[in-house]
């Protein structure tokens, strides 16, 4: 079993990696991710010799938030910690829940693309993680050129003050040319925005009437003026400054509004080519742990067949009140608006709705991606033939824990709801919720979830017995490991699992400790 001296730096490290909105600044506390926590305690009891969960100041944090951004930026921060391990050449072994397993496939695909091969990586877990399979514009999709096409042209803008600017710094301004090229008159704002601002409050340019010049405000470049001490020095080049660099920063944050979606694109499909890489590199070494009822993968799945609608149909109202009676004047207005909104403006606007309100639940906030699939599997996108479920007993003991642990949350429910302050019954209704009436929250409060984590790490730390990491005694739970890693590849030799009698007496205060945690609990 584990050693008791849970310091030592030479031992593999399990960092447990949390999923959506269960952040926290501490190491230490009573989430299942958390150092000192009974799920972490119990794994730590069941790892064999020289293997040990992340202790306090190993342990790895990110946001928790529900968006493609934030867990993307909780993958570049995993990389950089288990890049720290590499460096060492320390062995580690990574377990996520929820999202969190979300954070280290991207990690995986990260590492994949900057030709990093994580040999230190022992193992990989993930428990009711519902990886979300992505689609995006190829470079051939006709949106893709035309939002490139915008991106051009306000662009031209840019480049334009940017050269006039050089130009008129340098010396280097034809005034005749200049003249003929735009009508100072009648500036335009989008071919010359610095011209068109300069003459709205009252500071126009102009050029000298021998042609040999070019004036703006007090400068007269005829008189050998020098422009860069204008710029510097005068109110009026301080404006013209400023005016040259609002410009730059409009236009540029309209070109970047379309550009953002291609460059978006292109690195989804740079993601996706990645992926079938990082399958090939790291396939062996995962383990998938979910439940046919876990409701984030089940909800998220939902939202791919979402059909409801939202805006109305325009039509006369009944006159009901007194003021409908007037609504006969405008029998007319409905007769021409009513058909042209609800055969072409009324379904426009509820496919727009609808697919910003997936989109906000599936925290998948990337520009040019949808989510097609959802899955419990990293690299099949229609979800079977990849990775059974838990097992079918294992799963009805979880699913028959929450459904009894969620009988006294309607009459919570009821009793909040009946207090003055409907905000105040919500917070005490969160509070009073404690994550046991939910299959997804409540895979660490068994421990044979605890079993099958350890039973892995075992196996890829190179232990002789991992099967002696099940200190539930069940064969089964073996049984079904040996077919979860044949359906990635690997043949697991088992040696079986002692007789309940031979167990040692360590193994049987481990599970008397997890016993009595589970009581008090």
């Amino acid at each position: 079993m584990a050693s008791d001296n849970r310091t030592e730096n030479s031992d593999d490290i399990v960092i447990l990696v949390h999923g959506t909105y269960a952040a926290s600044q501490s190491d230490q506390g009573k989430s299942w991710w958390q150092s000192g926590s009974a799920a972490s305690e119990g794994l730590n009891e069941r790892l064999p010799q020289g293997v040990r969960v992340a202790a306090k100041g190993e342990v790895f944090h990110w946001s928790g938030e529900n968006s493609e951004r934030a867990r993307i930026k909780g993958a570049k921060d995993l990389l950089q910690h288990v890049e720290q391990l590499e460096q060492s050449g320390r062995k580690y072994h990574l377990v996520g829940h929820s999202h969190g397993g979300s954070v280290i496939w991207h990690m995986l695909r990260m590492a994949t693309w900057q030709k990093k091969t994580l040999q230190s990586l022992r193992s990989w877990t993930t428990v009711g993680t519902p990886f979300l399979h992505h689609k995006t514009n190829s470079l051939a999709n006709v949106a893709t050129w035309f939002n490139l096409l915008l991106a051009a042209i306000f662009f031209k803008p840019i480049c334009a003050v940017l050269y006039r600017m050089g130009d008129f710094m340098c010396g280097g301004i034809d005034p005749l040319m200049y003249a003929a090229e735009r009508d100072l008159e009648h500036p335009s704002l989008y071919e010359q925005p610095m011209v068109y601002f300069m003459r709205l409050i009252g500071q126009p340019i102009h050029f000298s009437a021998d042609g040999k010049g070019i004036c703006i405000g007090t400068f007269d470049s005829s008189r050998g003026d020098s422009a860069l001490q204008f710029l510097l020095c005068n109110p009026e080049g301080w404006l013209l400054l400023f005016f040259a660099l609002l410009v730059i920063f409009i236009y540029f944050n309209l070109a970047i509004a379309f550009l953002r979606p291609v460059l978006e694109s292109i690195a989804s499909l740079t993601e996706n080519r990645t992926a079938r890489s990082s399958r090939e590199a790291f396939r062996t070494r995962w383990l998938g742990l979910w439940s046919v009822e876990d409701e984030a993968v089940n909800g998220l799945r939902a939202t791919l067949d979402i059909s409801f609608k939202i805006v109305s149909r325009m039509a006369p109202r009944d006159r009901v009140l007194f003021s409908d009676k007037l609504e006969v004047f405008s029998a007319p207005y409905y007769w021409i608006v009513a058909p042209i909104f609800n055969t072409l403006i009324r379904p426009v606007l509820d496919r727009m709705i609808r697919f910003y309100l997936v989109k906000s639940a599936q925290g998948n906030n990337r520009p040019s991606s949808e989510v097609i699939q959802v899955s419990c599997s990293p690299w099949d996108p229609k979800g079977i033939g990849i990775s059974p479920s838990i097992p079918k007993w294992l799963d009805a003991r979880i699913i028959n824990a929450a459904n009894a642990s969620a009988r006294d949350t309607a009459p919570k429910l009821r009793r909040l709801l009946a207090l003055p302050s409907f905000v105040t019954g919500l917070e005490q209704l969160g509070s009073s919720i404690t994550g046991k009436e939910l299959v997804h929250t409540s895979y660490f409060d068994h421990p044979e979830t605890l079993d099958l984590i350890a039973m892995h790490i075992g196996w890829a730390s190179g232990a002789s017995d991992w099967t002696s990491a099940c200190s539930t005694h069940e064969e089964s739970l073996v049984t079904w490991l040996q077919e979860a890693k044949a359906c990635v590849g690997v043949d697991l030799d088992a040696p079986p699992i002692p007789d309940y009698r031979r167990r040692s007496s360590r193994h049987l205060l481990a599970g008397l400790r997890q016993l009595l945690r589970q009581q008090a609990a």
